[in-house]
């Protein structure tokens, strides 16, 4: 499911404006350019909306065919949505009739930006760091406004910027016997520091971006407390549970990261786990390449454990991506995999650990 954001400024009435006011911000017909709020499964929690004092940047030119003119509108204009729900601006704009398009532009939070060259919606943030629950950043798609709806509230459709990771872990088959029960994880050596780029717009209006490392990298390390959802660890799956994904538990619960390549010996899961069988406990600590995730999940499904870890593997972290990691966790071997997908949705990855 693709998730998108929806953001319109409410409607402001029209307001005296000094005559040194340039002629954008004169009123026509009495109709300011506003927008109006509505938003689905916002990328900050993934379930819930803005919250009161969230911000973005607005940029937008208007256009006159008549002599190929574009007259900047709005140039990093800050809006915030208020606590009685409406999303305000300073310096009110007004539709002019006279001319023929409007574009715009936008990215959120508000006030990141290193450069933005008017009328392009180009933009490089300064370096960002996340945190965790932090780091949600959103570039709209460009939006074109034609005179037949001037007039009308304009709708900002939002995409995310980072990525969004979680991790779950199961038993396979001949562990239905057995307690599981996972002491400890640590997310290792992940990439907090960086800016984002946007280097043009697809035929859909969709931003195409990219994120560069900070000068000096900043890595750190997260765990079960670190998602905006936090787990509690220890954590155990029963005896005479079925394995499978439907019994998964999850480990790190939404973790908002910051889009990265994957390297050999760079960011790591490490994890500490005690299986009981029959009053006798054995206890585990693995440490493993996250570039070693697969896309495919062998555990307890009868197949050849020879074909289990291999290619193709999730060798980076894309923009607007959510990845599910799934740790399988087998008498002889454990199983790691995972899925990637759009924002909203989730596949899984998987690794088997000897």
């Amino acid at each position: 499911m693709r998730m998108k954001k929806f953001i319109f400024i409410a409607a402001i009435a029209a307001m005296a404006i000094s005559c040194a006011k340039t002629s954008e911000r004169t009123p026509v017909r009495g109709q300011a350019i506003g927008f109006d709020t509505w938003t689905s499964n916002l990328t900050k929690s993934t379930h819930t909306p803005f919250a009161t004092g969230a911000t973005f940047d607005v940029f937008g030119y208007k256009y006159k065919e008549e002599g190929n003119v574009k007259t900047t509108v709005f140039e990093g204009e800050d809006v915030t949505l208020n606590s009685n729900g409406s999303w305000n601006y300073t310096e009110i704009r007004f539709w002019d009739r006279t001319t023929d398009s409007y574009t715009f532009f936008a990215i959120s939070p508000a006030g990141i930006t290193s450069s933005a060259p008017a009328q392009t919606g180009l933009f490089t943030t300064n370096d960002i760091t996340f945190g965790g629950k932090n780091g949600d950043i959103l570039v709209a798609k460009k939006k074109e406004i034609v005179k037949s709806n001037y007039g009308l509230t304009v709708d900002l459709d939002f995409v995310p910027q980072a990525a969004l990771f979680d991790l779950y872990f199961k038993k396979a088959k001949n562990l239905k016997e057995a307690e599981l029960t996972i002491n400890s994880v640590t997310l290792k050596n992940i990439q907090t520091k960086g800016h984002l780029s946007v280097s043009e717009y697809d035929g859909t209006g969709k931003p195409v971006t990219a994120w560069t490392l900070a000068e000096t990298p900043v890595t750190a390390n997260f765990n079960n407390t670190h998602g905006i959802n936090s787990v509690s660890v220890p954590v155990s799956i029963e005896t005479g549970t079925e394995h499978g994904i439907s019994n998964a538990e999850p480990l790190i619960d939404h973790l908002i990261v910051m889009p990265q390549a994957l390297l050999a010996s760079g960011q790591q899961l490490e994890i500490n786990y005690t299986v009981n069988f029959s009053g006798e406990s054995i206890t585990h600590s693995r440490t493993i390449d996250l570039n070693k995730f697969d896309l495919t999940d062998m555990a307890g499904e009868g197949r050849n454990e020879s074909d289990q870890n291999t290619a193709p593997f999730v060798e980076a972290w894309q923009p607007g991506k959510h990845y599910t990691y799934y740790l399988t966790i087998n008498a002889d071997i454990i199983v790691f995999n995972a899925t990637i997908s759009d924002w909203a949705d989730a596949n899984a990855f998987h690794y088997i650990i000897n």
